[in-house]
């Protein structure tokens, strides 16, 4: 009765914590730190704390960005879920099959990575036709799948024995042979999604030989699939002996767990989260804007034309125009970025697996790059996407337009 007790005062006392304001405002103010430190510009962030209205928004959009990116990520393990809580009834009836059920499906996701890396390189390396190989390499897969399920579910003496001992005989049933091992397969196939984000972040030195690239991106892929499909296979090992507050627990802290191990293989995993829920919370907006600022606030010879393509009209001589990025804005700070941060931010998410020094480098550039935002009150700048004709310019600018295995990456994109 008192380990009763405990238990149910330990799970208010979690939740009491989980919901309390002074956890949001942590959380949230975490996030904003992070984001600022991230770009080297903590000098505005006393004045972005001081914002308190926004605090839920900001806290609701990360939460949302974690679980947009958790279900990119972890889309295998929902989907093994579902599957097997849709058959729990008749798989917890045979002892170790529910291993056996989650050992399949990492089987035919590894097996899947491996056929259909290796389709896309004869594809694209062979120069063969991409829709016989993608057909092939799915013919593969399925064939797979039935053997693999047929030598350890339906062919297992201790299974059979147990199936013999039930009125409905569940694991000879005809349309179970037949559509469980297809079933079994849907985990694998879903890991592409992971594998097809995860290839447009990933760059690799140019000089390195092609299939040292291969076996790189392919040794990554197997860690995203386990890390992928670990969750599900956890929770449903676990799930017999567990009621469903302690399997939400296991979610709650196996998925951050994953996403940590991610984060040590594939580094701009926390950006990436973070970037997100600013730009859905609409304090970051990454598109390049024309703004008018008031002389008297700020002198135009501050902005260098270069940067800032910075430019006035004879019709309105009181003010200026600049072009820019607010990569930041909530309360009354708005931070105002040359365009050439939107480059530097693109290369800060992605990752050379092959030269783990560069990751550092990208994002030593994207803090010199910030350096040269200014702040704002919002009242001294102001948006115009209008167009305005025959503009004078302090400065010409002259505009600059924007391996192999990179090639197929940038395929797979």
């Amino acid at each position: 009765m008192n380990i009763q007790l405990h238990k149910r005062l330990s799970r208010k006392f979690i939740i009491a914590i989980l919901t309390s304001s002074s956890f949001v405002t942590a959380c949230t103010f975490s996030v904003i730190w992070f984001y600022l430190a991230n770009i080297e510009r903590l000098d505005i962030l006393y004045d972005a704390l001081s914002v308190s209205s926004a605090i839920g928004i900001i806290f609701g959009f990360t939460l949302l960005s974690l679980l947009g990116f958790s279900l990119i990520i972890f889309i295998s393990s929902f989907i093994i879920y579902l599957i097997y809580t849709a058959h729990e009834k008749e798989l917890k009836h045979y002892d170790g099959l529910t291993h056996t059920f989650t050992t399949v499906c990492m089987c035919n996701s590894f097996v899947m990575c491996l056929i259909l890396i290796s389709a896309f390189c004869l594809q694209f390396f062979g120069d063969l036709n991409g829709f016989i190989v993608f057909a092939l390499a799915t013919c593969a897969i399925t064939l797979f799948s039935y053997g693999l399920c047929h030598k350890l579910i339906f062919s297992v003496k201790s299974y059979i024995d147990k199936d013999n001992e039930r009125t409905v005989k569940y694991l000879q049933k005809k349309s179970v042979k037949r559509f469980l091992p297809a079933l079994l397969i849907i985990p694998a196939f879903t890991q592409i999604f992971p594998l097809i984000f995860i290839a447009g972040q990933l760059d690799f030195v140019e000089e390195n030989n092609s299939f040292l690239q291969v076996a790189i991106f392919f040794m990554l892929s197997v860690v995203l699939i386990i890390v992928g499909i670990f969750p599900g296979v956890i929770i449903i090992n676990e799930k017999k002996n567990k009621n469903i507050l302690q399997i939400i627990t296991y979610t709650l802290i196996i998925i951050p767990v994953s996403i940590l191990v991610l984060t040590m293989i594939f580094r701009p995993t926390p950006n990436m989260i973070i970037n997100m829920s600013m730009n859905l919370s609409g304090i970051s907006d990454w598109r390049t804007h024309q703004y008018y600022i008031s002389i008297e606030s700020h002198p135009p010879a501050m902005f260098d034309g270069a940067l800032w393509n910075t430019r006035f009209y004879k019709e309105i001589p009181s003010r200026f125009f600049i072009t820019g990025v607010s990569i930041f804005s909530l309360g009354n700070i708005k931070l105002v970025c040359p365009t050439r941060i939107n480059d530097a931010r693109i290369a800060s998410l992605k990752t050379t697996v092959d030269d783990f020094d560069e990751y550092d480098i990208r994002i030593k550039k994207l803090k010199q790059t910030a350096m040269a935002c200014v702040p704002f009150d919002k009242g001294e700048i102001h948006l115009w996407d209008s167009p305005i004709s025959e503009p004078i310019f302090y400065q010409k600018v002259k505009s600059t337009a924007n391996s192999k295995f990179l090639n197929l990456l940038h395929e797979l994109k």
